[in-house]
């Protein structure tokens, strides 16, 4: 079996900075959710609508904007499969509990995600 490696410095500042396989593909996935769609350069779609939805009006259709933008983000990469997502809308803040399958071996995995009028990473 390959083994995928990469490195993060998010959230650290000294040690091992080595990420492989699920953590690393975990990594990349929250990246990209954290990305605002049309921010990197070159790439007009990578990225998420997420961020742009805090102001907005909290009601069934920003869920279901934010249900469609979590399954296109997923969707992107192969090595995970979803399965579910659970979204928590406040005031000016959106939590999503996202339930994939992570493809390489099959297990599940949980992701968190949560958008404030001041990003959190």
């Amino acid at each position: 079996m390959v083994t995928f490696r990469g490195f993060s410095t998010v959230g650290k500042r000294f040690g091992n900075f080595v990420l492989e396989d699920k953590e690393l593909a975990k990594r990349d996935l929250l990246n990209h959710f954290y990305t605002r769609k049309g921010e990197r350069l070159g790439e007009p779609e990578f990225g998420s609508i997420l961020p742009e939805l805090i102001f907005e009006q909290l009601d069934d259709a920003t869920i279901e904007l934010v249900e469609e933008d979590v399954i296109s983000v997923v969707s992107t990469d192969p090595r995970w499969q979803f399965q579910d997502v659970r979204v928590i809308l406040e005031d000016h803040s959106i939590e999503c509990e996202i339930q994939l399958i992570y493809l390489t071996d099959g297990t599940a995995d949980q992701l968190y995600l949560k958008y404030t009028s001041e990003e959190e990473i």
